[in-house]
């Protein structure tokens, strides 16, 4: 009789141990689950605080996830259409740690990158007679950006915090070695790489026509006025 009651409070202690353990666990998912989810919406928003706070707060896996492979796209969208003053001055503010700082470095890149895939597959997939066009209008968002970007730097230019950060960047900037090209090479889908090459080799060539330089720094820019030269005069072959 007395060994029934022991193994009986015995019972009852493994179940309340297992039912705390489970309400422990479901409420760390709820509360990160709200958390991620919310940055996740941060992204889509349209607002381009939002999208940053996303950015910053969502590390690179987190943001590679195919659920906000849609808000990516938005988030991109949101920040093209800022100030670069808004986006810059953001990341350089004190309120963000070096970890979400870094995050909105990494993740900023892969929207760029992003954006970039999405163009090479626009060109390659349209039908011949449109590629031109497609081409121009990817040329004129690059120099849009181009110019902002010049913009930017020149106002800036006496601002010691921004020479500080750049000299930084040079400092930590490092090529990639020849192992790791090795690696990029062999972990890379070759037909993606043969789209991409045959997209800017085009890309090089319609903005040599139209009399533009692509790149940035000095020499990197229009001639011939904004208009860029004229927008007939090459065929895509």
């Amino acid at each position: 009789m007395g060994t029934n009651k022991v193994e009986s409070s015995h019972r009852g202690l493994i179940i309340g141990i297992v039912c705390v353990a489970l309400l422990a666990a479901g409420g760390l998912y709820a509360s990160s689950a709200g958390l991620f989810g919310g940055a996740s919406e941060e992204l889509a928003s349209g607002d381009t605080d939002k999208v940053i706070d996303a950015l910053s707060s969502l590390d690179k896996e987190q943001l590679a996830s195919a659920d906000n492979r849609e808000g990516r796209q938005k988030a991109f969208d949101t920040l093209k259409g800022a100030s670069l003053e808004s986006i810059f001055d953001r990341m350089r503010s004190d309120d963000l740690t070096d970890e979400q700082r870094q995050n909105l470095r990494e993740n900023m890149g892969r929207l760029m990158r992003e954006d970039m895939e999405r163009k090479v597959d626009e060109y390659n997939s349209a039908p011949e007679g449109e590629k031109e066009a497609i081409l121009d209008r990817h040329i004129d968002e690059m120099v849009a950006f181009r110019e902002k970007f010049r913009e930017y730097r020149e106002k800036h230019k006496d601002d010691p915090e921004m020479e500080k950060q750049r000299e930084e960047r040079r400092k930590n900037w490092k090529p990639p070695t020849k192992q790791q090209r090795k690696e990029r090479m062999e972990n890379s889908n070759p037909d993606k790489r043969a789209r991409g090459m045959r997209y800017f080799g085009k890309m090089m060539a319609r903005a040599s026509e139209r009399g533009i330089k692509m790149g940035f720094g000095p020499g990197g820019g229009r001639r011939g006025g904004p208009g860029g030269g004229h927008r007939g005069g090459g065929r895509d072959k």
